[in-house]
Parts: structure tokens; C-alpha cells; sequence
């Protein structure tokens, strides 16, 4: 068993290319997709009006037409939020005009805008 560690362990040392490791048996030229290991940044794009309004229609998840904190707080946690309790509590806070605890119809444009000043992004 240790002869079998060591000869990975001495395979490994010399097929090092940039810091991976490349198997005995495969071409060090061989393409391997090394993205989740590189630590390089993907490009983030801003979130449009279109994607946040379908987002939220997506997690209306009884499909009343209101969305509850609770609905707010799974869609702002899809969009990356880091807190979404806090981020849906605001947003009630915010786009909520009738004191409800709910967006109806007519407070969804202002959900909407609160949403994209927030600055999210899909990676």
C-alpha cells in the first residue's frame, strides 16, 4: 500500500504543469477545463429590468399576485443577496404602500427599481 502512495506521490511531482495535476497516462497538451481551480474573476454583467420582473414572478410560488417576505426572500437570495431577510424586510419597507406585508400589482414597478439600485449582477 505505501509502494502504491509513493509512486502517486513521485507521479504527481513530476507532471506538475502550473500548478495542476496532470495523470500519468494523459498528455500535459491535453485541454482540461481548469476554471474552477484558477481563481480567476468571471466577468459580471448588470441585471436588467426584464430579468429582475421575471425573477420575482418566478418565486411567487402560490402565483396569488402578492409576494410575500418570504417569496421576497428566496428571489433576493437567487439574485445573490447576502442577507435576504434584511434585503425582502427593506424591500417591503420600501415598495410596500398599503402596509399589507405584501407587493401586490401596483407596488411591483416600485419593487423593481428598489431591486435594480441595489446593483446586482449575474456572474
Amino acid at each position: 500500500m505505501m509502494h502504491v502512495f509513493s509512486s502517486i506521490t513521485s507521479t504527481q511531482n513530476s507532471n506538475l504543469d502550473d500548478g495542476a495535476f496532470v495523470p500519468k497516462g494523459i498528455d500535459k497538451a491535453c485541454p482540461r477545463a481548469t476554471w474552477p481551480a484558477t481563481g480567476k474573476k468571471r466577468a459580471s454583467v448588470p441585471i436588467t429590468e426584464e430579468q429582475v420582473r421575471g425573477i420575482f414572478h418566478r418565486y411567487d410560488t402560490n402565483r396569488d399576485g402578492l409576494l410575500s417576505k418570504q417569496e421576497l426572500k428566496n428571489a433576493f437570495s437567487s439574485l445573490g443577496s447576502r442577507m435576504p431577510g434584511v434585503r425582502a424586510w427593506l424591500a417591503l419597507q420600501h415598495a410596500d404602500v398599503n402596509g399589507d406585508g405584501y407587493i401586490n400589482e401596483a407596488e411591483f414597478d416600485k419593487l423593481v427599481k428598489y431591486t435594480l439600485k441595489r446593483g446586482y449582477k449575474f456572474n
